[in-house]
């Protein structure tokens, strides 16, 4: 993995904010999804002793935004692992012609994924009209083996982590724990504490705020990890505990100096979870 210190954490959020504030001429904002269709069916609890042996491995990314030689690449690699995440801003405005796009690349992949909307999904129309018509539910959870996924949808900057989806995500957690997962990892497209633009109006604080809850609600569901995307490179850090690591570099235009293109490779293996990010 790779460490980064305090200090390199804030100059992260402090170029993400440049970033975003360049790309605020075209599009304000970034998205999150769900996966097509219904959410996936929740699978019951595996015995402690199969659980204990359970191995499998995934790839999250995030913020394609219809760069599809990047994001081609991701899919090509996901092809090995047993299925692909990718943490919002699939598409660059949330058109429908665009989502329609990235559903045929996904279908033609045979790739297995689930998705969350981001900022830019939900730019043209709110998340219900376009994200949920044309990718499926904007927040839901599923169960793979061993662990428990939990889906979030805090794309809407007005909203971002909202009560009724904070109260949905702590019934989830606790009916959860009633199957005892041995891992709960949660995935959202805006990390805690990031705007969703540089130049944000009133009605952006209050999502802002919102995602506020995203770190104790997820440490008082028993999840030890968040996978985010928004800003457009890798790094990772710590908050209260909770893990959260930011991969949005799947094909968006890179922060700056020192980005990269990238995903991170997940391996789970009973009791154990190991990841790497791998640069594109």
């Amino acid at each position: 993995m790779l460490t980064r210190s305090a200090h390199n954490r804030n100059f992260v959020r402090a170029a993400a904010i440049v970033l975003l504030l360049c790309l605020a001429i075209s599009v304000a904002g970034c998205g999150s999804g769900g996966a097509r269709g219904t959410a996936p069916a929740t699978t019951a609890a595996v015995t402690t002793a199969a659980a204990d042996q359970a191995s499998f491995s995934f790839i999250v990314c995030g913020d394609p935004q219809n760069d599809y030689e990047v994001f081609d690449t991701i899919l090509a690699a996901a092809r090995s692992v047993d299925f692909l995440v990718v943490a919002g801003d699939l598409t660059g405005s949330g058109t429908a012609v665009e989502f329609e796009n990235f559903m045929s690349k996904v279908r033609a992949s045979g790739v297995k994924c689930y998705f969350v909307p981001g900022n830019h999904d939900v730019a043209t129309m709110p998340v219900q009209e376009g994200y949920a018509r044309y990718i499926g539910q904007p927040h839901y959870s599923f169960d793979f083996s061993n662990t428990h996924f939990l889906m979030i949808d805090n794309s809407t900057p007005s909203l971002g982590f909202y009560p009724s989806e904070q109260a949905w995500a702590a019934a989830d957690l606790k009916a959860a724990k009633s199957r005892r997962p041995q891992h709960v990892l949660a995935v959202t497209h805006v990390p805690p504490r990031y705007p969703y633009s540089a130049t944000a109006s009133k009605d952006q604080i209050a999502g802002i705020d919102a995602n506020d809850k995203l770190v104790p609600v997820l440490k008082a569901g028993g999840a030890e990890e968040l996978f985010c995307g928004h800003v457009h490179s890798f790094d990772e850090e710590t908050v209260d505990g909770l893990r959260i690591t930011i991969t949005g570099g799947a094909g968006a235009p890179l922060m700056g100096l020192g980005s990269y293109h990238n995903y991170v490779l997940v391996n789970v293996n009973g009791r154990n979870i190991t990841q790497k990010v791998v640069r594109i």
